[in-house]
This record gives C-alpha cells, sequence and structure tokens, in this order.
C-alpha cells in the first residue's frame, strides 16, 4: 500500500485568527478525525483509498487495499494486500464492503527468477507475494459503456521479504460497466517501466504472473506524444508506482509516482517526481498513440520549497465545484520514507503542469496531518464526501487495527 518505498531499489540497485478591538485570540479547535470501519476487510485494516460516484445511482464507491495477515511472514514482519471495494448511499457517512475482490494478492513459491542485479536473482523456492494495491478508481463518462468503470493499480511481487518493484511490477488495470463487474472482468498489464524483466510475462513456474504477456504500453519509452514543451525523455528511467486517474467528458488524466532509475549509479539516491498524462475522449487506454506526456507535475525541489520534505507521492485527482486539485503526500526520507501527511493543491490548468503558485512556490489550499510521527497520508477524495478529504494511517506493526482510513474532517475548499 502506499507505504514504506524504502526498499525500491533494493532489488534494482543493491489556524489561529486574531479577535478584533483588543480582545483575546480565538483559536478555533484542531478537526477531530473519525475512523473509517466496517467490516469485510483484512484482519490488518484498510489503506489507500480511492473514490468515485456511480452518476446513475449516486452511489459513491471507494477501492481500498485490504491488508491481511501473509501465510508466510508474520504480520509484525509483512503482510499481504489485495483491492476490494466498498460503498456508501450516504455520501460517505457510513460505508460497506461490496463483498468483492475485484483485485487479488496471490501467495505462493516462486523462482528462479533474473534480476537486473546480478546478485540479486530471485532464488527456486523463494516465498512469494504478487502484491495489488494503490488502486484509482475511476468513471469515464465517454468509454463504451463496458468500459465506464476503470480501475488501475500497482501489482509486483515480494520474494523473501525484497519487493521487486522495477523488474517484477508495473500498473495493471480492469474495465467492467458496473463497479461489481470489476471483480470478473479481464485484467490487463497496462503500463510498464524501467528495469522490467522478461520473465514478467510467464504465467506459470518459476514466476506465475497474474497478467500474462508484456505491458500494453512500456510507459517509459513507447509514447510519441507530449504537449507544451514536455521532454519524453524524462520518462526513459522511470519506475512508476501509484497511479491516480480522473476522467472528464473530455480526457482521462493520469498523474503517477516516477522514480528515476538513472539517477541511483551517480548518487547512490532516487530522485522521485510525480509525472502527469492526459488520453483525449474516448480514451483507448491500452493504445500509446492515444496518450499524452504533459511534464513532470511535481519534482523533490517543489516538495523541498513548499514542505521541508525530500520528495512527493501518491497523487490523487479531484474535481470540486468546477476546479481540479492534486492531492499529495510528502515523504521524509529522514525518518525512513515515513509519509508525512498530505498536501493539497489547485491547477490552474489540468492540460499543463500548471499549478497555483506564490513567488514560485505551491499555493496549498488544504493540508491534512495524521498522528504527529507516524506514517500517514495516501489520501481520497470527491466533492460532497462527509468528513472532508479521507486519509490513511499505518499503527503498530501485527495489530489488528495497523491500517486505518480516517475522515480528516477537512474539506476542499
Amino acid at each position: 500500500m502506499r507505504i514504506f518505498f524504502a526498499g525500491l531499489f533494493m532489488a534494482f540497485f543493491l489556524a489561529a485568527c486574531g479577535g478584533g478591538g483588543g480582545s483575546s485570540a480565538v483559536v478555533s479547535p484542531a478537526p477531530v478525525p473519525e475512523r473509517v470501519t466496517f467490516s469485510g476487510a483484512g484482519d490488518l485494516g484498510i489503506f489507500d483509498p480511492s473514490l468515485a460516484r456511480d452518476p446513475g445511482t449516486g452511489r459513491l464507491w471507494m477501492s481500498y487495499s485490504s491488508v491481511e495477515t501473509s501465510i508466510y511472514y508474520a504480520s509484525s514482519l509483512y503482510w499481504a494486500v489485495s483491492i476490494r471495494l466498498a460503498f456508501s448511499d450516504d455520501n460517505g457517512v457510513n460505508w460497506q464492503d461490496a463483498g468483492v475482490v475485484v483485485a487479488p494478492r496471490t501467495e505462493l513459491l516462486v523462482g528462479p527468477m533474473t534480476e537486473a542485479h546480478p546478485t540479486a536473482d530471485i532464488p527456486a523456492g523463494s516465498q512469494g507475494i504478487w502484491q495489488s494495491e494503490t488502486s484509482s478508481l475511476v468513471y469515464d463518462p465517454s468509454a463504451p459503456v463496458a468500459e465506464r468503470w476503470k480501475l488501475i493499480w500497482h501489482q509486483y511481487i515480494n520474494a523473501n521479504l525484497t519487493s521487486f518493484f522495477a523488474d517484477y511490477g508495473w500498473i495493471a488495470m480492469k474495465m467492467a460497466a458496473t463497479p461489481a463487474g470489476l471483480a470478473a472482468a479481464t485484467p490487463v498489464k497496462l503500463f510498464g517501466g524501467a528495469g522490467l524483466q522478461p520473465d514478467n510475462v510467464i504465467t506459470g513456474s518459476p514466476v506465475f504472473s497474474p497478467i500474462g504477456g508484456a505491458p500494453a504500453i512500456q510507459l517509459n519509452t513507447d509514447l510519441t506524444q507530449s504537449l507544451g514543451g514536455a521532454n519524453l525523455s524524462d520518462l526513459d528511467w522511470c519506475i512508476f508506482a501509484e497511479p491516480g486517474l480522473h476522467a472528464t467528458s473530455s480526457a482521462v488524466y493520469m498523474a503517477i509516482y516516477c522514480a528515476d532509475a538513472s539517477t541511483v549509479p551517480a548518487t547512490g539516491a532516487v530522485t522521485e517526481y510525480v509525472v502527469h498524462f492526459r488520453c483525449g475522449s474516448p480514451c483507448n487506454m491500452t493504445s500509446a498513440a492515444s496518450w499524452e506526456y504533459l511534464g513532470r507535475l511535481l519534482t523533490p525541489a517543489d516538495a523541498q520549497a513548499a514542505t521541508g520534505d525530500h520528495h512527493f507521492q501518491a497523487p490523487a485527482l479531484v474535481e470540486k465545484n468546477g476546479k481540479t486539485y492534486l492531492a499529495v503526500t510528502p515523504v521524509n526520507t529522514t525518518s525512513g520514507e515515513r509519509y508525512d501527511g498530505c498536501r493539497v493543491y489547485e491547477f490552474s490548468d489540468i492540460n499543463s503542469v500548471q499549478l497555483l503558485r506564490n513567488n514560485g512556490i505551491l499555493a496549498e489550499v488544504a493540508r491534512i496531518d495524521g498522528d504527529a510521527g507516524s506514517h500517514n497520508g495516501a489520501c481520497g477524495a470527491y466533492s460532497g464526501l462527509d468528513g472532508g478529504v479521507l486519509y490513511s494511517q499505518f499503527g503498530t506493526a501485527g495489530t489488528a487495527d495497523a491500517f486505518k482510513i480516517y475522515k480528516s474532517q477537512v474539506s476542499l475548499p
């Protein structure tokens, strides 16, 4: 789940308001978050909310990461993650699990598997978990009826407690006429990135890939269109994760995390961006020719100037009152890649990489903070949502409530 990306390259490269008239200042009480709970989720909790509304029924749907104890590892060591659906008929006051797994996890012995670094191959008999997490759910009004509900997520393997995000990981997709229909929909290996190994196509031993074949789009190399001077070479070394979709009547947009692997040999540390794409309606999701690269939406310099943190991750796109917003999570690398809440910024133009700024620094329109010092962020939002922006928070490893979602009580403008 959008948590603990510190090991990303282990496998790849080893408000107060003043009172008038002299009166004392009046301090508004801080909003008290409310935990989102419902039965049916994993025994270790829930994380990573993504929200979309059914325009026909008004029902609000949420895809989320369901976290469970692994058959191989104690819950204090590692966990297994799948994607489920929940729904609300009262704008998020109450939630109910829909009873369907839309993207399962798979636990089985794998290997031997080749890896980019010659000393880090996955040996035979490795305890493997094909994880499904960090989903984004949208309703696309311009798509054919059978493709109007779209779910994309990050799928990768963890073997012997090492996550192989680059070598054996991609962005997967399902499409269906209804949210519940996503459970039975055929999964597609949609986007690949730098470092992906040829063996990832093998659905049998030793890889047991959940989806056969190569990605429909090698997102770091296949695109030929860019807009506004965006440089396609930005993508050459991107390892992608944490996608965020937004669909309008004219296009499907995607903001996604890019770890630039080319920076590792030179610096020993990865440079991380949020990059931005558009697919004009009706969007052919699996055609590289349909997608345009819009550019780097956020850079480490943006994070350092706006929040003091190292970089941003976990992008989510949301619209309210005709305005489009980007919710992202700052990452504190001095505390073990800890997620540091959420920040919300407004687009001046979603068709480019233009966010509102003051003197070059991102203009923050909303801020969500979980418990101080905890790993929290990975937000989801929707217009009219009860309790404001939802955020995720990680607690004590191995406990039944280690992974939680909260209503922040902080609303979009």
